[in-house]
């Protein structure tokens, strides 16, 4: 900030550095703190040459900036942007971010500094530095690893210290891919296959779901299989047209007459990969069927449909086939092969709960004392036997709108009271639903609950609203009288 000058008198001077006095040769070297001088005399001024010696760099170093990230494994890895690797995520170019470490300054960004130096070393095939430190692919097929080395020549603070860092041009060498059983299954992605029969006696054939990968120069392998830049082809559409999917989904193969066909997959225009897939007109017949696990509504226990009168579900069958192969729900997620082709359905009370032969359920009534039995059946297919499967559902028919439901929702209309016969003034819930639709509670003005008045007397009445805009009343009824 200032020097403080001792003549040999006892008097002394001081001589000050002024704001703008001068110039430095250094401009980041020689930081200046001005002081409020105004108090002291001024006995004379003039120039003077002051050389500030600043201590050397201790380090520097060299990185990947987080707006170019390119870090695979345990390097930087970019690509040409001619390669399906941009298609994976790989970058065509990364910035380098470089910082020199001074003792008292700290670190100092030095990446766009005239005076830091870039030089690829070692695979000067490979990439291009430009003087900010952009690292571009070189044209090319060559693939590998280029040394980069940070140097500062020029300036003699620096000039003790470098850094270096590597950067991998890679790009996409092959394409893996296989086909599994479709629709996919616990177990099914061990199951490879290349033949598509026919189901159960029908013409539909079964199908398979492709899963995809690609090989990276730098020995990655990335998922491919809903990668869109992936790429389907068949040379005999007769027999296999050619693979399709749904955005988001992988491909799916399907077999339409007997025969056989190279499938082949591409990633881009460098790397494909086929093999020979066959139609064959052998069938695969049910040899297991099982009802689906979720097939009544979660809201009910046990096997209950509970509903309005007239409301439908469809139901859910687990289909195992003499191959080994599944439709994990053959009534609603395998539309090229009808449920109702191969399986039929039945009801042992069609008033109650009935089906129809596309597994579609109806509820008419209530049975909560004794419950429906529903059955799933394949007939017998060429050398096969038949094969059926059944469930036994009761059935609770829930208020239609603007009607009342007086009772438990489930089983019995109402819970056992614990001792036979129930005591005089024992209490006991009565649940009453009421099916809203989209009105207002307020628009149901009065109840009228009928009940044995020589018997019961009704103790309390509690309501509250649910999400579903329906209500639940508890009405608190009490035994008055000892029961007969």
């Amino acid at each position: 900030n200032a020097s403080t000058l001792y003549p040999a008198n006892t008097d002394y001077y001081r001589a000050f550095v002024m704001n703008n006095a001068g110039n430095a040769n250094d401009s980041c070297a020689l930081k200046a703190i001005w002081t409020d001088m105004c108090s002291s005399a001024v006995l004379a001024s003039g120039p003077i040459a002051v050389t500030v010696q600043l201590p050397s760099a201790t380090s520097a170093s060299v990185s990947i900036s987080s707006s170019t990230p390119c870090v695979v494994g345990s390097a930087c890895s970019i690509t040409r942007s001619s390669d399906a690797a941009t298609q994976i995520g790989r970058r065509t170019s990364t910035q380098l971010v470089v910082t020199v470490t001074f003792p008292v300054q700290g670190a100092v960004t030095f990446t766009n500094d005239p005076r830091t130096v870039y030089t690829v070393v070692s695979g000067s095939d490979l990439v291009s530095v430009s003087a900010s430190g952009l690292v571009t692919p070189l044209p090319g097929s060559a693939f590998g690893s280029a040394l980069i080395n940070v140097t500062f020549p020029s300036y003699s603070r620096a000039s003790n210290v470098f850094a270096t860092i590597v950067v991998r041009v890679d790009g996409v060498t092959n394409i893996t891919w296989r086909a599994t059983p479709y629709p996919a299954y616990t177990g099914s992605t061990a199951m490879p296959t290349s033949t598509l029969r026919r189901v159960h006696c029908t013409s539909a054939y079964q199908r398979a779901v492709v899963s995809a990968s690609v090989g990276v120069s730098d020995g990655s392998v990335v998922d491919v299989s809903t990668n869109l830049f992936m790429t389907a082809s068949s040379d005999a559409t007769d027999a296999v047209p050619t693979p399709t999917r749904a955005a988001g989904s992988p491909f799916v193969i399907a077999g339409t007459a007997a025969g056989a066909a190279n499938v082949t997959f591409s990633f881009g225009t460098s790397v494909r990969s086929s093999a020979v897939f066959t139609v064959s007109d052998a069938f695969v017949t049910v040899s297991g069927l099982l009802w689906g696990t979720s097939f009544w509504q979660s809201t009910s226990p046990g096997n209950t449909f509970a509903a309005v009168r007239g409301a439908t579900l469809t139901v859910a069958v687990a289909v195992t086939f003499s191959d080994g192969t599944q439709f994990p729900d053959a009534v609603g997620d395998v539309s090229w092969a009808p449920a109702s082709t191969y399986l039929t359905f039945a009801s042992d009370d069609d008033a109650t709960i009935s089906i129809s032969g596309a597994g579609v359920a109806t509820i008419l009534a209530s049975s909560y004392r004794v419950p429906v039995t529903l059955t799933v059946g394949a007939a017998s297919c060429a050398s096969s036997t038949a094969v059926s499967r059944t469930t036994q559902v009761f059935a609770n028919l829930e208020p239609s709108v603007g009607d009342i439901d007086l009772g438990n929702r489930f089983g019995l209309p109402f819970s056992p009271t614990g001792l036979q016969p129930p005591f005089a003034g024992q209490l006991f819930a009565v649940p009453m639903r009421i099916n809203l639709g989209t009105a207002a509670y307020f628009t149901f003005t009065s109840f009228n609950l009928r009940y044995p008045s020589e018997w019961l007397k009704v103790q309390s009445i509690a309501y509250n609203l649910r999400a579903a805009r329906s209500v639940k009343d508890v009405v608190v009824l009490s035994v008055i009288r000892k029961a007969s």
